[in-house]
């Protein structure tokens, strides 16, 4: 690569605290592999404070710049411009947005700068923005979708998760060129047996000691992410220990888990554990019998759901339930290596259990495919759509 290619200057802008980015940090991390120098716009408490977070310079931004005592609403308005300026004065030669946000402060951190000098955009959707599962009324879905419209006609390109959104992406936007699709695989994960037989032990001494199976939600402890119904399913089955690992929407929330949990005379088979580290979670996910993947398809953006943690149980070589979902159906069913159900059937799901619980030979049959699925299913597979997307405007 020459010394004009290992100079460009990509900016990530992502409006959270990049703590655990883990999509983002593969995407830039290709970057990296192509010779470029990366710089990330996130959130922080002082605007130009500068951190390093496994290998990649943090450039801070507040999203209160008019103070604490000035309302939130004000401040995140006035906070895209600020974010805008801060993008313009680094003058990126790439930038990438982390959602349509990130691409919009990219888009007005170019506006009146020469055509010579623009910087190109690239939108990393990392959900189906127009039907993300949060509160919009028909102005603010109208409003987005053609705040998203113009955005990625502006863009070099458009990346998405999975192929049922990236067809319904171009069909709303009439699009010639379909997005990439890039899935939320992660890198192939090196397993211990003998560490992940160690945590199966230590997270059994916290439980019930009838316990003979362990059942494990992990990710946002969240509504509508299956973890009630995961609550329901144990309170059927006597034997059967739950892990929730992952941090809680709010305090609030983690009490109505606690509340059914005790309501339903489990809360002894129940234990929480908050978030680990991305490197640390094979232990975990290695550890438990049965990773549970029951969400509800509430909106669109759930209904074509395609999770990290589905990834990272086949890393893990941990058979899966999940819901009976496009784009979920599409790999469990194509490799065989656990159970589909609609989410909220609870006899339906307690009876997927019951057969990885007591039939070894169909246990053992998605064990042996998992492993299979493992090797073609890693981010060292995956990356190569996004390098050859990068590599023609790098």
């Amino acid at each position: 690569m020459d010394e004009k290619q290992a100079q460009k200057l990509i900016l990530k802008i992502a409006p959270s605290e990049w703590k655990n980015e883990s999509r983002d940090k593969r995407e830039i991390g290709v970057i990296k592999e192509l010779g470029a120098d990366i710089l990330v716009l996130a959130k922080g408490k002082k605007t130009g404070v500068i951190e390093r977070i496994e290998g990649f310079d943090i450039y801070r931004v507040s999203t209160r710049p008019l103070g604490n005592h000035i309302p939130n609403t004000i401040n995140r308005i006035i906070s895209i411009f600020t974010w805008a300026w801060q993008a313009r004065k680094i003058s990126p030669d790439i930038i990438s947005g982390h959602d349509i946000f990130g691409v919009f402060i990219g888009y007005l951190s170019s506006v009146f700068v020469s055509k010579e000098k623009r910087p190109k955009l690239v939108y990393d959707s990392h959900e189906f923005e127009i039907g993300r599962n949060i509160k919009r009324n028909k102005l603010q879905i109208l409003a987005i979708t053609y705040l998203e419209h113009f955005l990625i006609k502006r863009c070099e390109f458009c990346i998405v998760v999975n192929d049922s959104i990236a067809n319904e992406v171009q069909r709303i936007h009439k699009l010639n060129k379909r997005p990439i699709v890039v899935r939320n695989i992660p890198e192939t994960w090196q397993i211990d047996a003998e560490v992940c037989k160690k945590k199966r032990q230590d997270l059994l001494k916290k439980l019930n000691g009838t316990v003979k199976i362990l059942l494990m939600y992990h990710g946002v402890v969240g509504e509508e992410r299956g973890i009630e119904t995961l609550l329901d399913v144990a309170s059927n089955i006597k034997d059967v220990g739950i892990i929730i690992l992952g941090n809680c929407d709010s305090k609030s929330y983690k009490g109505q888990l606690l509340n059914k949990a005790k309501s339903l005379k489990i809360l002894d088979r129940v234990l929480f554990q908050n978030a680990v580290p991305i490197k640390d979670l094979w232990k975990y996910v290695g550890a438990i019998d049965v990773s549970m993947v029951l969400i509800a398809p509430t909106s669109k953006s759930y209904y074509y759901a395609l999770p990290n943690k589905l990834f990272e149980s086949i890393q893990a070589l941990t058979p899966v339930i999940a819901s009976d979902l496009p784009e979920m159906r599409k790999i469990i069913a194509a490799y065989n290596i656990g159970f589909l159900n609609a989410p909220s059937d609870i006899n339906g799901i307690v009876k997927c259990v019951d057969i990885m619980k007591n039939n070894k030979t169909q246990y053992d049959l998605f064990k042996k495919n998992l492993i299979s699925a493992k090797k073609e299913l890693c981010w060292e597979n995956e990356k190569k759509i996004l390098i050859k997307a990068y590599e023609k405007i790098i």
